[in-house]
């Protein structure tokens, strides 16, 4: 089976533990690192999430799989939160980020640079607007590559 493959039927699998323990899915991958197979999935929630809930999500992950059976390599799964540097991909993302400051790098050069930082203003459609300065900055979606919280220290 192929790795996307692998991660969309672990995605419908595990959408009623998700939905039941209001815990949102923020990405999932499986690819191949250091030690071999890692089914990695980020969650968080909106009070931010636990390790005792990273942990039960694990746990019952594990058990679904392991029923399901369709993956024929050896893996390990990694349940965690996606952390402060998460990525903003989807339209929920963008909603709960308006206000907050962003850092998107987009695949070629609009307005003449790729790095834009500024306040999330808007999102229209399938653009989101960007202000810095006073100078706003409409950006197509899918000309993001990364878009996440900007954070000074």
């Amino acid at each position: 089976m192929e790795p996307l493959e692998i991660i969309e039927k672990t995605e419908e699998l595990i959408a009623p533990y998700l939905d039941e323990n209001g815990i949102e899915l923020v990405d999932v991958t499986y690819k191949r690192e250091s030690g071999g197979m890692i089914l990695r999935l980020l969650v968080d929630t909106p009070k931010g999430i636990h390790i005792d809930e990273c942990e039960a999500l694990n746990v019952h992950v594990s058990a679904v799989l392991d029923k399901e059976s369709f993956i024929d390599e050896y893996y390990v799964i990694e349940v965690s939160s996606p952390g402060l540097d998460r990525p903003i991909k989807t339209d929920k993302d963008f909603n709960r980020s308006i206000g907050k400051d962003l850092e998107i790098l987009t695949f070629g050069p609009i307005d003449g640079r790729k790095t834009h930082i500024g306040s999330l203003i808007g999102i229209s459609g399938d653009k989101i607007v960007l202000e810095a300065d006073g100078i706003s900055t409409v950006i197509p979606r899918d000309k993001i590559a990364v878009a996440k919280l900007h954070l000074e220290f």
